[in-house]
């Protein structure tokens, strides 16, 4: 019971803060710092609750062989969205939500690909988060400093569902729990400790001080995804279902063999 009230809870608190800030009423309610301090991670905020439910009451309730039609039928939603809201001439508060819509228009497909991934796959995603590395340091920075949440988003969510804590997404899955632990220890602190480091670090032109404002940029992705997982890991009942759902599946295909 204690479990469903604070899911609810961190749903409901979410949503409730989120609106306060793209309709601007939070400036209201609090000092301008603060409030700007709280609005700063609204990109985090509507990530953990499209991407936290689409896992936790979308893919549950629909059967395998259609989860995938549905997931890139949601996540072309989202890359809409993505575009209309770069191109709005709206407050910035609700055009920077881009990012996050063109991050959900990749992973909602993503996470409705069928477990166990290929293992071409998984080689792909340390792959891709070496690009990008090479990316903010040598490739053309203007586009990938602009979208750095996008990134930030996608490739940390990919490490978090598919090498850390596989068992978000394929409940019988075999976790490390000293590895996942300090994975989850790296997502809390990195904002914390590239924060403390100022910002005196992030100027020049060097691959270190890009790598720095790359990080300082993305604290909205690490935030986001520790959310999501956070509200996963509470929320015991969407891994049930999806257990239940593989073993469907797998009766099924040895009876039609």
């Amino acid at each position: 019971m204690w479990r469903r009230v604070v899911q609810w809870m961190f749903y409901g608190g979410l949503g409730l803060l989120l609106t306060l800030i793209i309709t601007g009423v939070l400036a209201q309610l609090m000092s301008a710092g603060l409030a700007s301090r709280v609005a700063y991670n609204s990109e985090a905020y509507l990530f953990a609750i499209v991407l936290a439910s689409w896992i936790q009451f979308g893919l549950p309730r629909i059967a395998i062989g259609s989860r995938m039609s549905w997931s890139l039928a949601h996540g072309v939603v989202w890359a809409f969205v993505g575009i209309g809201l770069m191109l709005s001439s709206w407050p910035s508060r609700v055009v920077t939500l881009n990012e996050t819509a063109f991050a959900l228009a990749v992973l909602i497909p993503y996470v409705g690909l069928p477990r166990p991934l290929p293992r071409w796959v998984l080689s792909a995603i340390p792959v891709l988060s070496g690009l990008t590395v090479w990316a903010v340091g040598w490739g053309p920075q203007s586009w990938v400093i602009d979208q750095a949440e996008t990134f930030g988003f996608v490739i940390l969510a990919m490490l978090t569902l598919d090498l850390f804590d596989r068992r978000l997404l394929q409940p019988a899955a075999h976790v490390n729990r000293w590895l996942r632990w300090a994975w989850y220890g790296f997502l809390l602190l990195e904002p914390v400790v590239v924060s403390g480091l100022g910002t005196g670090l992030r100027d020049g032109s060097g691959a270190g001080a890009l790598t720095l404002q790359y990080l300082g940029r993305i604290h909205e992705s690490f935030i986001g995804v520790l959310l999501v997982s956070l509200v996963l890991h509470l929320a015991s009942g969407h891994r049930s279902r999806l257990r239940a759902q593989a073993r469907g599946a797998f009766v099924e295909n040895r009876q039609t063999r």
